[in-house]
C-alpha cells in the first residue's frame, strides 16, 4: 500500500460516523501504531474494506516492539487478535489459528494487566477456531488445563476461568447436556464481577427448566455483562 493509498483511506473512515481524529493515523504507512488503528477502523461493519485492513494487518505482524511498555504489547496483540477473527470470518481457519497463537504469546511474555485485552478470552479465541477446524479434543483438554493451571490463584475475577468454563459449556450445550451446560456456566459467572442489577435477570435465564441448552446459554449471554466493561484480575 502506498502512502497516497494510505491517506485516502484516511479520509475515508474520518468521514463516516465514527469520525475518528487525524492524529491516530500520524506517520502514514511508516508508523506501524497508524497502520494498525487505520486498519481496526477499515474493518468495522458499515465501512467494510476487510481488504486493505486486512493488508494493513498483516503488515504489522513481524514488526518489533518496545517490550517494557504495555500500551505497546497491547496494541500488536489487539492487531493478532483482530486479524485472526477476520481470517476466520473468510474461512481462512490455518492463518486465523497461526494469529490467535501469536496474540496470545505475546500477550502472555509479560506480567502487565492490559487495559483492553483479556488472556482468557484469546484462548477462548483459539479454541472456538480448534473446535471449527475439528480438533474440538484438543481444545478441550487445553480448556481443562487452563483452568486446573489457574482454579486455585487467589483472583476474584479472572478471565482464564470464566472463558474456560464458556468454552465447556458451549461444548456441553451442543453434546445436548442441559445440567452440566448450565452447571459450567454457574462456575463461569462465579469467576467474573456482576454488578447486583444483573442478578435477577441471570436468575431467570438459569431457571429455565426445558432442555434447550443452547437456548439457555444464550439467555444467560444476554443476561451476562459485557466482559469489556468489566474488572479483572487476571
Amino acid at each position: 500500500m502506498t502512502q497516497e493509498e494510505f491517506h485516502k483511506l484516511v479520509h475515508i473512515v474520518m468521514e463516516t460516523p465514527a469520525k475518528p481524529p487525524e492524529t491516530l493515523f500520524a506517520g502514514g504507512m511508516d508508523n506501524w501504531h497508524a497502520r494498525a488503528r487505520l486498519a481496526h477502523f477499515l474493518s468495522m461493519k458499515g465501512i467494510d474494506h476487510t481488504d486493505e485492513a486486512m493488508e494493513l494487518f498483516h503488515s504489522i505482524v513481524e514488526e518489533p516492539i518496545q517490550e517494557e511498555s504495555a500500551e505497546d504489547v497491547e496494541e500488536k496483540v489487539y492487531a493478532l487478535q483482530r486479524l485472526s477473527s477476520l481470517e476466520r470470518e473468510q474461512g481462512q481457519n490455518e492463518p486465523a489459528l497461526r494469529h490467535i497463537d501469536l496474540a496470545i504469546e505475546l500477550a502472555e511474555s509479560t506480567d502487565f494487566l492490559y487495559k483492553y485485552i483479556l488472556r482468557g478470552e484469546l484462548w477462548a479465541d483459539r479454541w472456538n477456531l480448534m473446535h471449527r477446524m475439528d480438533m474440538t479434543q484438543d481444545a478441550e483438554a487445553e480448556a481443562d488445563e487452563r483452568i486446573a493451571a489457574y482454579q486455585d490463584i487467589p483472583a476474584l475475577h479472572n478471565s482464564y476461568l470464566y472463558y474456560g468454563y464458556r468454552f465447556k459449556a458451549q461444548l456441553a450445550a451442543e453434546r445436548g447436556t442441559t445440567l452440566i451446560a448450565k452447571d459450567y456456566m454457574h462456575m463461569a459467572i462465579h469467576a467474573m464481577e456482576i454488578p447486583p442489577q444483573y442478578q435477577a435477570g441471570l436468575e431467570k435465564a438459569f431457571s429455565a427448566t426445558h432442555d434447550n441448552a443452547s437456548w439457555i446459554l444464550s439467555e444467560v449471554d444476554h443476561a451476562t455483562p459485557n466482559p469489556d466493561t468489566l474488572h479483572w484480575d487476571i
